[in-house]
């Protein structure tokens, strides 16, 4: 099964796909049980399912051919429903007393087609609808021999059942799309990471560095983060983060690892370019926001001199921060052909001086503090 797929379908439209489905079921069982009997009851029960299947997948019809972005679509299906059921209920050509019951049954279908919100209003329109048609109705849906009270209690107890019923399903049709979302994600983010450890060695051949730098940023991101507080940030999200930063550097030719001295124009446009890695492989993924946000803004600077935006101060997400922050200590503390490592302190001392140009001052004094 396509998860990812399943996530994204509308539900309420997989809904009515089983509901159809069901009922062109029984289509095909009334189709067969009239050939056998051949009396009035079964080709009553023929008509009324083939309605019902025919209305069925008319709806589901409608449902894929509404724009989707329309904030009233998914209010179509269950309001043509409801017409028809008031309509059914109180034309009632067959004079049957029960006919009633099908607009009890509008909860169940209520629940399978629309969020909570709207069903707690389709449920108080139901019930409202139930006791005006108790006390207004005609006549010819209460023929037979049960008394008006005892007829105005079952169908309370029925609709108020339905209800509850309705709402169950709700319910477990909610935590049932939780799940497939979550296991959709799951394979979304597998699949970004598994693309991206591909290109590992790739990346370790083109700056003759090693994966264990990944380790490494993520472990002191991940510090960093604890200790300034009050940041949403997940801990897959800052080892994607990483992972990203060490990958994207294969977007830059071989020969700019080991350049001294200052970038030409092109050479600094196609620098630039590595931050949006994280935006191509993760745009149109909610849950990756946060990750493609952090990671297009790690090299701007809080002055505005940085790229690819030129953002200043608060502009600048605080992950984005602590991102070009730690990767700046870990470019200084990893040897280079043309120079050698310094140490932590001496790092530190460096990143100090950008204080007010690149970072702020909170989050290096704080950076500081994990590094001791």
């Amino acid at each position: 099964m396509n998860l990812q797929r399943l996530g994204n379908q509308p539900v309420d439209q997989l809904m009515m796909f089983i509901i159809a489905s069901m009922a062109s079921l029984c289509t095909i069982g009334g189709m067969l049980y009239w050939l056998v009997i051949r009396d009035s009851e079964s080709y009553l029960y023929m008509v009324t399912s083939l309605t019902a299947s025919l209305f069925c997948w008319g709806i589901l019809v409608i449902q894929k051919n509404l724009p989707k972005e329309n904030v009233y679509t998914k209010l179509i299906s269950p309001l043509i429903i409801f017409v028809v059921v008031v309509v059914t209920t109180l034309y009632n050509p067959l004079s049957l007393w029960h006919m009633w019951v099908a607009i009890a049954f509008c909860p169940i279908l209520l629940s399978l087609l629309v969020d909570s919100k709207i069903y707690v209003y389709g449920c108080l329109i139901v019930m409202m609808y139930v006791v005006l048609l108790t006390i207004f109705g005609p006549t010819s849906v209460i023929v037979g021999d049960i008394s008006p009270i005892i007829a105005a209690i079952t169908r309370g107890v029925y609709t108020f059942g339905s209800a509850i019923l309705g709402g169950v399903i709700l319910v477990s049709r909610n935590q049932f799309k939780k799940r497939v979302e979550a296991l959709a994600f799951q394979q979304q983010k597998q699949q970004v990471i598994n693309l991206l450890q591909s290109f590992i060695p790739v990346g370790e051949r083109k700056t003759q560095t090693s994966r264990k730098e990944i380790g490494e940023m993520s472990m002191l991101l991940k510090s960093l983060v604890k200790a300034y507080g009050g940041l949403r940030v997940q801990e897959w999200e800052i080892d994607l983060l990483s992972l990203l930063h060490f990958v994207s550097r294969v977007k830059l030719p071989d020969y700019m690892f080991e350049k001294e001295g200052k970038l030409s124009e092109f050479e600094f446009e196609v620098v630039q370019e590595h931050c949006y890695m994280a935006k191509e492989l993760c745009e149109g993924i909610p849950d990756f926001q946060e990750v493609e946000k952090a990671f297009l803004y790690h090299h701007e600077k809080v002055d505005g001199t940085g790229y690819p935006y030129q953002l200043a101060g608060d502009q600048i997400p605080l992950l984005s921060q602590m991102l070009g922050l730690v990767e700046v200590f870990l470019a200084l503390t990893t040897p280079r052909s043309y120079r050698q490592e310094m140490s932590q302190r001496e790092a530190y001392a460096e990143i100090q001086k950008l204080v007010g140009h690149s970072f702020r001052a909170d989050i290096v004094e704080i950076f500081g503090e994990i590094i001791d």
